[in-house]
């Protein structure tokens, strides 16, 4: 019988799946660099600032000014969250901090990388997915298949759609065999100029 922690969870009344390469180990963490770096770098900034961990949830908001639930920020930092692009804008947003650092956990990206958005790197996971395409002569049906993602998946991330998670990400570098960390902000394929940064 199926694990049911295989399966993905709720976060902010959604339902997210892990990734198909994604598994948990007995301890229930995922083996996942991204949520690493991410766990890191909360946990470096949150001793920097000298914050309790309900203190450091108090500082993620929405743009509407709701708080990000104190939940998904502690799990977060134990890397049992499978953690959306929209929930780490949030994040970064809260610590004044760039997605792409987050991201990295301090491995070295180039300076355009730290002013990419939620919303820019759904375009550039959409550029990176469909150069790879390309490069190896594939069908989208065989591309999705290779990054292990559904059809609808598939053309959800070549829309730059979605509210894409971190485990995602993960599972489509490992399959595409890039580093996690730092594919998307790989120098080997140049940001387009239309990708949207924030302020």
């Amino acid at each position: 019988m199926d694990d049911p922690r295989e399966k993905g969870q709720v976060e902010k009344g959604r339902f997210v799946r892990l990734h198909r390469f994604m598994k948990r180990d007995d301890g229930g963490v995922v083996n996942n660099p991204l949520r690493a770096n991410i766990a890191l770098t909360l946990e470096r900034e949150r001793a920097k600032r000298g914050l309790s961990h309900m203190h450091m949830a108090e500082l993620f908001r929405t743009a509407e000014g709701e708080k990000l639930a104190y939940r998904t920020y502690i799990q977060t930092v134990r890397q049992k969250n499978n953690v959306t692009l929209t929930t780490l804008q949030i994040m970064a947003n809260g610590l004044q901090v760039s997605f792409a650092g987050l991201l990295a956990g301090g491995k070295k990206v180039p300076e355009w990388a730290h002013r990419l958005d939620d919303n820019a790197i759904r375009k550039r996971l959409a550029h990176i997915i469909d150069f790879e395409r390309q490069r190896r002569t594939l069908h989208r049906y065989e591309m999705a298949k290779l990054i292990g993602v559904a059809e609808a998946t598939f053309t959800k991330l070549e829309r730059a759609s979605g509210n894409i998670s971190v485990d995602t990400i993960a599972g489509i570098a490992k399959a595409l065999k890039l580093d996690p960390a730092t594919f998307l902000f790989s120098e080997k394929i140049p940001p387009t100029a239309d990708l949207p940064v924030s302020d």
